[in-house]
């Protein structure tokens, strides 16, 4: 596929976008503030530049630090003297100068958070369009017209700041439910004066605001603005009237980049969408947008494939995509769908492995503090050169070409395959079963992992492209674990579900078996455990017409997870109509039934079929490492191998074992 829309120029105000592909905002504008942050995320911003995208904005900057600021930590000055911070000034101009080295243009966004502000400080406080109490408990204060035009002018200020730091423009974040949003929606902006009622009327102080900035930084400069095109709120904003608002905003600004819903229901609402939600799940409201402006219109969410970015240009939904996490899961997306490699893209999985939430939004079960999660935002499950500590392109080569046995061929021995022999080693992968993919091979039925099945099969992809030793039906074991000819041992042989003791468990199936027809589910099941494995694969399973029930003896369902992740989960499960039982433990299991206890009492839950996901253990590899130290061979354990995780343990292990490979480094 050509994708000749996606690659043909476009024009914005007077600058030429050498395609149709722009980088949503990424970062917290001023993380370059902290000098320990400054390298991974100028690499984060500047890898979407030199993978070849036509513009790569800077994420949010907050336009004042008194009712603006969202995130702690940052160091406060004056948007309108940089000279009086010049270590802020230039850690900012960095960003542009980085991105627009590599021919991509570069803006920076704008925000304002109104109601949704968590005060940090006692000079700090909440303002909105009316008098309320945000999710967070904050009172928050209805704002004057003294306001309005003193934060008009914070974002004008804070635009010219951008100019002279070397931007070609800002784009004004005017969604998500931040201050734009608050205005525009007849939901929460409830006022009875001249900026409530009509659209008109609540139209005016964001118009105030991009009219202000468009004085301020003169015709040629960039102004962008990203609104909701619905919030998915019932009465609050439709695309329409986000189109008429558009063409009442058309003289002030170049582009429009379409979004949805709020931050106080971020993962229902779509803001940043989950695996749930259809993919591009804003073109279509961005086509309404379009009709009411002449502006280049894009959208943004769940846009991961360049087929499905050039079919939405050439219908005319829109002029340009906007892509975010996928930026971050491969940033060489238009330079491999340009060169006719698209089936190379490691496409985003939306797993919020990159952004679980925020405190701020109301998460107050994530492993962060908010000035912890600044630093953390821009990890990825599958791609382990994301957020690394340092710069893989300064890797030095490896000192000598080794032969590295990978015994596994799951998640991570395939990634380290792949690693390994780019960096000029020889692999041989063997692998005791007759296939690659080790326990991702479930996507191939699971319904709701189509791109996790994109992922595991992009790796056996990669490595078969490579020169690679593949054996399969091959098992590695301490008597012929030498004979392979190897200089070094990579342990990549995962982990089995655990079979604890629980009375009458010969009654029961394991709940991973019944992806490969091992078992043959009956109507009514109960899934005892319901951590990750046992919520994911009953949720296939009442997908698919079954009624299942989950027992889990911890007090929430899928504990280890957490933030957006597990708020899509949960809730999809409730949509679906699953039961869960927490708090409750399993005492017997019998050919038919349950024997479970909770608050209360003991209950017995009938069931067709019995599955449980009690976690799961790695396998024990202490013979096989032990021989192959006794031969000499240097060793390295990955993935699962270390303790039962997640892909982004799998890829970023093994990537990290591969790169010593060849080098004096010890394993």
């Amino acid at each position: 596929m050509s994708f000749e829309h996606l690659f043909s120029p476009m024009q914005v105000g007077k600058v030429t976008y050498r395609n149709r592909i722009v980088s949503a905002p990424m970062a917290f504008g001023l993380i370059v503030q902290n000098p320990d942050a400054r390298d991974f995320t100028y690499r984060k911003l500047e890898s979407s530049a030199k993978g070849g995208n036509a513009c790569v904005i800077v994420g949010e900057t907050d336009v004042n630090f008194v009712d603006a600021v969202r995130i702690p930590g940052f160091r406060p000055f004056d948007f309108a003297k940089p000279e009086e911070d010049p270590e802020t000034f230039d850690a900012v101009g960095e960003y542009a100068r980085r991105i627009k080295r590599h021919g991509a243009v570069a803006l920076a966004e704008l925000v304002h958070c109104g109601k949704e502000k968590v005060p940090f400080g006692p000079d700090q406080e909440a303002i909105g369009p009316v008098e309320t109490t945000n999710l967070a408990g904050v009172k928050v204060r209805a704002m004057t017209e003294d306001d309005m035009v003193r934060i008009a002018k914070d974002f004008a200020v804070a635009a010219t700041y951008m100019q002279k730091a070397g931007f070609d423009g800002i784009l004004i974040h005017g969604g998500h439910g931040f201050i734009f949003t608050q205005y525009l929606s007849p939901l929460m902006n409830t006022r009875t004066d001249g900026y409530g009622g009509s659209l008109e009327n609540r139209a005016k102080f964001p118009l105030m605001i991009l009219k202000a900035v468009r004085e301020a930084v003169g015709p040629d400069f960039l102004v962008e603005l990203r609104i909701d095109g619905t919030d998915h709120q019932p009465g609050g904003i439709t695309p329409e009237e986000t189109g008429e608002f558009i063409a009442m905003a058309e003289p002030y600004i170049t582009s429009v980049h379409v979004t949805c819903g709020i931050y106080e229901e971020s993962v229902k609402s779509g803001t940043e969408s989950s695996m749930f939600h259809p993919h591009g799940l804003n073109i279509d409201n961005a086509a309404i947008i379009k009709r009411y402006t002449k502006l280049p219109v894009g959208a943004v969410g769940g846009i991961n494939s360049p087929e499905m970015c050039e079919q939405a240009i050439a219908d005319g939904k829109v002029d340009f995509v906007i892509l975010g996490r996928q930026m971050l899961a491969d940033p060489e997306f238009a330079n491999k769908a340009r060169s006719g490699h698209a089936d190379q893209i490691r496409r985003c999985l939306r797993c919020y492995k990159c952004f679980p939430g925020s405190p701020e939004e109301g998460y107050d079960d994530l492993p962060f503090t908010s000035e912890e999660l600044a630093l953390y935002v821009g990890h990825c499950t599958i791609n382990p050169l994301a957020h690394l500590p340092f710069d893989p392109d300064t890797l030095a080569p490896a000192d000598k070409c080794e032969t590295v046995l990978i015994v596994g061929g799951g998640a991570a021995g395939l990634q380290a395959a792949i690693t390994a022999a780019d960096r000029g080693q020889k692999v041989i992968l063997a692998e005791q079963a007759s296939y690659l993919g080790g326990l991702l091979r479930f996507t191939d039925v699971d319904t709701d992992k189509p791109d996790l099945r994109n992922f595991k099969n992009l790796l056996v992809r990669e490595v078969e492209r490579r020169n690679v030793d593949v054996r399969l039906n091959t098992t590695v074991t301490p008597e012929n674990i030498a004979s392979f000819g190897a200089d070094g041992v990579i342990f990549a042989t995962g982990s089995l579900p655990s079979h604890p003791p629980v009375p009458g468990i010969e009654h029961a199936h394991q709940a991973m078996d019944m992806y490969d027809g091992k078992v043959k589910p009956g109507h009514t099941i109960v899934m005892v455990g319901g951590g990750l494995v046992g919520c994911e694969a009953g949720l296939y399973l009442q997908k698919c017409g079954h009624q299942v029930t989950v027992v889990e003896m911890l007090d929430r369902i899928a504990n280890e997870s957490f933030g957006m992740y597990r708020e899509a989960l949960v809730w999809e499960m409730e949509k679906c109509g699953m039961v869960s039982m927490p708090k409750t433990r399993c005492l017997e299991i019998c050919a038919d039934s349950v024997k479970v206890e909770n608050a209360d009492g003991v209950q017995v839950l009938p069931a067709d079929t019995v599955l449980y996901a009690l976690g799961m253990k790695s396998v024990d590899i202490s013979a096989l490492k032990a021989a192959a130290e006794a031969a000499g061979l240097r060793t390295w354990v990955i993935g699962d191998a270390i303790h039962p995780g997640k892909v982004d343990q799998a890829t970023r292990s093994a990537y990290l074992a591969a790169i010593e490979v060849g080098t004096d480094k010890k394993g």
